[in-house]
């Protein structure tokens, strides 16, 4: 199979750089994820036939323009970013820049391979259940997601944690003594941890003890349950898209037209309890886990699958960053480790992320 060079992972250029104002993101250009508007550039959502151009910004790009930043194009995005892989066929195949041959992991494959490779020192990207934090795991990367409540946050790959704060005009805090669980086990999926990977997860848990109360953490009670709720909410925000040949969101639209309003409405209720059930059960403020359980699969590994098959397997690579869509707390990928809050904010969560990446772990990324 032929890889597309990492400059294909920008799938739209702009002209010139759109750059609205001075500020203090002046230095930056930031590439948009192709499923996010730019007013004047084409939103394709990952699959040329979808594309429209669009006619105003969206509200992130409008703040990024506002400090300074300029934007220069699209960056490649798994269609409709339904998938945790990129590898539809009328767009460039990606390779991880750090794992040849295989998947820089999705949907912001592009911002991850944009990051990974060295072309540009960020790279925006949408996260539902991951889409950040695995392509920076795939591709040695940061992956941030602020806490938000809606259903998709829009967040950062980047180079380093310092670069994270500079883009959100913060400073690392002092972060008073926590309690931070260190969760192996898989919590949606049973996966088998990779030695590199759990080497490295005892290596920061012990850097962390120097100064936090580490514990070890087991899956909570219901969170069959809360995956369950997940796959009903994800599948019906689909139920309505036209598939295109895609056999993949084909079987998701299928999926999400047999959701009840009553599992809606019970997926909506137990999303709204989760983070009181999760602080009570587990009793901590930062939860240490891996962001995927092995290297990334060979690409052509996912989409030889079935769609229920691949919808699983994706899962059991990273079955860890989606509890903390549901919960709407930050959570950040140093590489191939993870952090997800459960009780902190976001400038507290990333002065812990700081500390892992310091480390400089050969299994973290």
């Amino acid at each position: 199979m032929f890889y597309s060079p990492a400059s294909a992972a920008l799938v739209y250029t702009h002209p010139t750089p759109l750059c609205t104002s001075q500020g203090r993101l002046s230095s930056w250009q930031i590439p948009i994820k192709d499923g996010t508007d730019v007013a004047g550039m084409p939103t394709s959502h990952g699959n040329p036939s979808r594309k429209v151009i669009a006619e105003k910004h969206s509200p992130i790009v409008a703040a990024l323009l506002e400090s300074g930043a300029s934007i220069p194009g699209k960056s490649l995005t798994a269609e409709l970013g339904a998938t945790c892989y990129a590898e539809e066929s009328h767009s460039p195949v990606l390779e991880s820049p750090i794992f040849p041959g295989c998947t820089p992991g999705g949907s912001s494959a592009g911002a991850g391979v944009l990051v990974g490779s060295g072309l540009y020192r960020a790279a925006h990207g949408t996260d539902a259940g991951g889409s950040l934090r695995v392509p920076a795991a795939a591709c040695g990367a940061v992956g941030y997601k602020p806490g938000t409540r809606a259903a998709v946050a829009h967040g950062f790959i980047t180079r380093s944690v310092s670069d994270q704060f500079e883009l959100y005009g913060h400073r690392p805090t002092p972060v008073r003594r926590l309690r931070i669980g260190v969760l192996i086990d898989g919590l949606f999926a049973t996966t088998t941890v990779s030695s590199s990977r759990g080497d490295a997860l005892d290596a920061a848990a012990r850097e962390l003890g120097k100064h936090h109360e580490v514990v070890p953490l087991r899956p909570y009670a219901d969170a069959q349950e809360t995956f369950e709720h997940f796959k009903h909410r994800i599948t019906h925000s689909f139920c309505n898209v036209e598939p295109l040949e895609n056999s993949y969101l084909a079987w998701m639209r299928e999926q999400g037209n047999t959701v009840s309003p009553e599992s809606l409405h019970n997926a909506h209720d137990h999303f709204r309890q989760l983070l009181g059930h999760v602080q009570h059960e587990w009793d901590v403020d930062i939860v240490l886990s891996p962001t995927i359980a092995f290297d990334p699969p060979t690409i052509g590994y996912f989409s030889s699958l079935t769609p229920e098959e691949s919808f699983y397997q994706q899962t059991v690579w990273t079955p860890w960053c989606t509890l903390f869509n549901v919960m709407g707390s930050p959570a950040v990928a140093v590489g191939a480790l993870h952090l997800g809050s459960v009780t902190v904010g976001g400038r507290a969560l990333l002065s812990v992320a700081r500390t892992v990446e310091h480390l400089g772990l050969p299994g973290a990324f």
